[in-house]
């Protein structure tokens, strides 16, 4: 006497329906999505920085300072042939270390340039793109549109100066020259007008 055979289980008739096939692919597009979102997200962490952190290669590099000490003095020369000083005494200062490559740089400048535009003249804004030359960044800036001060270091000394090691990095410089808040990673809008706060921003 012939056994009865058994029918398809479940997988198999999801596997051979069309809408079984859809259900499929949406979990896995989700499943994908789920996990670039937990890899990729500006998150801040224990020490003090944020995600989207790129490391950086800088000969020479020194000690990054703190909040309340003096922050390393220097004078560059801007992509707009201007003499930039951070570090003197002045005015506030928010000075970035960033490259043109880094996309956590990239998606943070619509904020910097609207930050940069509403503090006008109270905050110098400074860029300064570690291990990059002019023509470099000279397109970036211009595709960008950026209007704050953009200046190349393409022998990475002032970044060796602040310690960078991942881009983006951020100083907020107040008119004594002293740091009064850094981060390491991408700054949100709420972040970036608490810090500028700090300085008179």
């Amino acid at each position: 006497m012939s056994q009865p055979q058994a029918g398809p289980d479940w997988r198999t008739r999801i596997r051979g329906s069309r809408l079984g096939n859809i259900v499929v692919i949406g979990v896995t597009a989700l499943a994908v999505g789920l996990g670039v979102w937990l890899v990729q997200r500006p998150a801040a962490d224990e020490d003090g920085s944020g995600g989207a952190v790129s490391q950086v290669e800088v000969d020479g590099v020194g000690v990054a300072p703190k909040v309340g000490e003096a922050a390393p003095a220097f004078t560059a020369t801007s992509l707009a042939g201007d003499e930039v000083q951070v570090g003197a005494a002045g005015r506030g200062t928010w000075l970035l270390f960033v490259a043109t490559w880094c996309t956590g740089c990239r998606a943070e400048m619509p904020d910097v340039q609207a930050a940069h535009e509403a503090a006008g003249d109270d905050v110098d804004v400074v860029a300064v793109y570690v291990g990059e030359a002019s023509n470099v960044v000279q397109p970036y800036v211009d595709r960008l549109g950026l209007t704050f001060s953009q200046v190349p270091d393409s022998r990475t000394q002032l970044a060796a100066a602040y310690g960078v090691m991942g881009v983006p990095s951020h100083y907020f410089i107040d008119a004594s020259g002293m740091v009064q808040h850094s981060w390491v990673g991408v700054l949100s809008p709420t972040q970036i007008d608490e810090a500028l706060a700090t300085i008179g921003g």
